[in-house]
Formats: C-alpha cells, structure tokens, sequence
C-alpha cells in the first residue's frame, strides 16, 4: 500500500493510491487496485482505505469461489512430476493441459461449466484431433478436476464439468498398410537405389521392431548361434537417452533365414561398429516417419509412417497362419486387443466367408436358357 505524490499538468502535485492484498488461504488469490488524481494527500489517505476494504471483499469473494484454474494447474504439475510416469509423458500432459485450456487459466475453476468443455471438445475437432486425443484429453481433465476438489481447491462443485459431455462416435478409419507386393517393391527399389535406410526398413519389416528399438540394437543383442534378437530396451529421440521398452520387459525375435542374411551383410559394413545399424542425422532427430513417406511417394507407393513397417510384420505374419499369441510375444504387445486390430488389417477372420454363396445361375442353366432365346 503507498501514497505517493507525482506532477500532473502545469507541474501541478497531485497524489495517487495504489494497493495490494493477497489471500492468506491461496496466495495465487491476489487483488491489486490504484487511482490518481487527489488534490491533496488527505483524499488519497482516505481513498487507499476504501480500496484496501475493496481488495479484502474482493478477496473473500474469490476464496469462497475457489483457486483459478491455474493455480490448480500448477498444484497438479507439481503432484505430477511425483508419479510413476515417464518424463516423456508427463512434460506431454502438462503440455496438452496448458495449451488446451490457455483461455480458462484466469478464471475461477468452479466458473468452468459443461458449455466450456463442449467448446473445448469442438475446437479440437476442427482442430484435427484423433477421437482418441479428444478421449484422452477429456478424462485428464476430469482426473484434474477430482484433485482439485481433493486438495480443496476447487470448492462448491458437485462434479467435474466434463461429466455428461458426449464426444460423439468415433471414427474408425482403416490404417495405413502395404501389401505384400509394395513390401517387396519397397526394398527391392530402395537396395536397387542403394538408399542408407534400406536396411532400416528391411530389419523393421523382418523384426517388427520399433524405430527406438532399432536405434538401441546392439551386436551383442544378436545371437546368430540360437537364432534370437534380445529386444530389451529402446532410444527416446526426444530426450536423448536409452530407456526400456514400451512394455517394460524384454522379449526374443527370431532370426529368420532372411533376417540372418541381412544381418551377415549390414556386420560385414558395420566396420566395428557397437550399434546393429548406421544412425543417419534424420533418424537421430526422430524423423525417420518422413524419410520413409518421402521415399515411397518418389517411387509411387503408398505414403506411410516408419511405425506402419512394424503392422504390415505383424500382419504378414497373421496371413501366413502364424499363432495371435506367438506374434504378440514377438512384437511385445501386452494383450491380444491391439492383435484384433491388425486381424481385421489382414482380412483373415473374413477370408472364404463368401464362398459358401450360390446365387448365380449353374453354367449348364445359362446355356440353356441362352439356346432358347436363339431358338
């Protein structure tokens, strides 16, 4: 609080008022008020005790409402930043809560109703967003919104704003894949051109492996002797270190006849190198996704990400009658739902369905009836 002099017009002494209150209970409740213009130093006397009395109102009024949204925010992070979670994952959910929710920081958390989320839920829409970013983004806030009416943060509210809001139905779009064929045009065009990530896109289509898992092979991961790649840990491109795999447990590949021979050909140019494969400077900035769309568009195949190598493995294999269970130890996967999904990518649960229709007339029929018409 403070009472100062300053010069108005015509160097004339004027005062000004300007005060400060801030909240014993939330310290990020803060309200700051001024005024210029006093004749005398009296007037702005009795002026800064009108606006302190305003400022404690004020104050009062925004505690009985709760902490802002931002401060609820920050309380969060820092809750955060204690959980078991990578930090890949965390800086990405602080991120996506600040960015998504930038225009409701100011407010008052209980101010936050349904309308805010169904606005929230249509400008991500029309942003692009994936049904499932859109599923993910809804439930952090409500986990948000339920730590905050725990820590008494966010009082006066009966239940988080984004209960009741439907997202509508989500879309199910056919991933990306390759045929069999365009695998096959794939690495016989880029060892023809002698491309630097054929073996890259050989490996992922032999091994299922994912880019940071490649990025982490190392020569001793490889047993030509029992015919197994050890697959235990995988390199995180954004924070520039080598960590376990997605699923958090190691697991075996086995070297099949073609991989042993592009194995033998990439060791006899590894010129002692630790690492199985060469690291291009794309792939060390995590940009082997656009490598590959490059390439297949400049030979005319269909444009896809690094990762979809790893599908059409899994896939081929599902098409050549190998086990769901055994692919989904090879590639890692924790359950059999994600091997569904590449099932229904290879057709096989629907391949010879139709064949038990006969609807079209026998051949013998149709000559028949061709004969009379001529007749």
């Amino acid at each position: 609080m403070a009472v100062t002099s300053y010069l108005g017009k015509e160097n004339k002494p004027l005062w000004k008022v300007a005060v400060s209150a801030r909240s014993a209970l939330d310290p990020s409740i803060r309200v700051q008020k001024a005024k210029f213009g006093f004749a005398t130093e009296r007037e702005a006397a009795r002026e800064e005790m009108k606006l302190l009395r305003e400022c404690e109102r004020e104050i009062i009024t925004r505690e009985a409402q709760g902490s802002s949204w931002e401060s609820v925010l920050e309380v969060w992070t820092a809750h955060l930043a204690g959980e078991d979670l990578s930090a890949a994952t965390k800086e990405d959910y602080v991120a996506a809560a600040y960015n998504h929710t930038a225009s409701w920081l100011k407010r008052p958390a209980t101010s936050i109703t349904p309308v805010d989320v169904k606005e929230l839920v249509n400008q991500l829409k029309a942003e692009g967003r994936s049904y499932d970013f859109i599923k993910r983004m809804k439930n952090m806030l409500t986990r948000i919104f339920v730590f905050g009416q725990e820590r008494r943060l966010i009082k006066g509210m009966e239940k988080p704003p984004t209960f009741g809001v439907q997202l509508g139905r989500a879309e199910d779009k056919k991933p990306e894949i390759l045929t069999l064929m365009e695998i096959r045009r794939l690495l016989a065009t880029a060892r023809e051109l002698h491309h630097p990530w054929y073996a890259h896109w050989a490996m992922a289509l032999l091994t299922g492996m994912r880019s940071g898992e490649l990025y982490a092979l190392l020569w001793t991961d490889v047993d030509f002797e029992n015919s197994a790649i050890t697959v235990s840990k995988s390199h995180d491109s954004r924070f520039k270190v080598i960590k376990s795999t997605k699923a958090g447990y190691w697991r075996t590949v086995p070297i099949s006849a073609e991989l042993r021979v592009l194995l033998l050909e990439v060791r006899n140019q590894a010129e002692g190198r630790l690492h199985v494969l060469p690291r291009p400077r794309m792939w060390q900035m995590g940009l082997q996704a656009q490598e590959l769309r490059k390439f297949c568009l400049g030979v005319g195949l269909p444009s896809v990400r690094f990762h979809t190598l790893r599908a059409c493995f899994a896939t081929q294999l599902i098409r050549n009658g190998v086990p769901p269970i055994q692919i989904q130890k090879i590639c890692g996967w924790k359950d059999l739902k994600t091997m569904q999904r590449y099932i229904r990518i290879a057709g096989i649960e629907v391949d010879g369905a139709t064949e038990a229709l006969k609807v079209l007339p026998e051949p013998e029929i149709v000559a028949k009836v061709a004969h009379l018409f001529e007749s």
